[in-house]
């Protein structure tokens, strides 16, 4: 029987797909870093999707928690590194996953000066990261 964790986590995981896809499909248009840093409409939609599919993360990953009946965590890291120490995602994913929370509280809570050039090297080296991160929410749903 499924959880209501569970049922939550794969309603997340629709929406996560969804912001997946339009980030690739920026990745195309994004052919040039040049281009990318001066056009406001492609930088701004993929800091965007990025911070939503981001936010996803953290939802799923305190679900998850919910969902192994552990201590609530003290803030989204934390979160993070739960899900590593239990086995639901790996040393390497929790780590890059760490970096985006990192990234997502830059872009929410507007730091400083978003970096263009970083965005534009997220959005061409980094989406598997975040197809990796369904992959093992996926696993963990199946155990």
């Amino acid at each position: 029987m499924i959880s209501f964790a569970q049922k939550k986590i794969l309603e997340k995981l629709e929406n996560y797909k969804e912001y997946l896809n339009y980030l690739h499909q920026l990745q195309k248009e994004a052919e040039d870093e040049s281009l990318f840093v001066s056009d406001f409409h492609l930088f701004g939609n993929t800091e965007r999707y990025l911070q939503s599919s981001v936010q996803i993360i953290i939802d799923i990953s305190h679900l998850i928690i919910i969902d192994l009946g552990l201590k609530r965590p003290e803030d989204n890291y934390e979160a993070i590194s739960l899900l590593f120490q239990n086995k639901v995602v790996s040393e390497d994913l929790a780590e890059k996953i760490t970096r985006m929370i990192g990234l997502r509280n830059i872009l929410v809570h507007e730091y400083g000066k978003i970096d263009r050039k970083e965005i534009y090297k997220i959005l061409k080296e980094e989406l598997s990261d975040l197809e990796e991160f369904e992959k093992q929410a996926v696993e963990f749903l199946k155990r």
